[in-house]
């Protein structure tokens, strides 16, 4: 998967979740979300499913 079609994707969780993207850092893996703490806890569970979920690089 590009960096193009995962971003998309966690946009979605992000706005799905009533949260907004702060900052991305795709070099270290770091995402910064903004909104009410349990809307970012429960964006931050999702985010990680969907890394859980994608396919690795062989």
């Amino acid at each position: 998967m590009d960096d193009t079609v995962f971003l998309n994707m966690v946009k979605t969780t992000v706005e799905n979740h009533g949260c907004t993207i702060v900052d991305v850092d795709l070099e270290n893996h770091v995402l910064n979300l903004d909104g009410p703490d349990e809307a970012v806890e429960a964006c931050a569970l999702a985010i990680a499913n969907l890394v859980d979920g994608m396919p690795r690089p062989s």
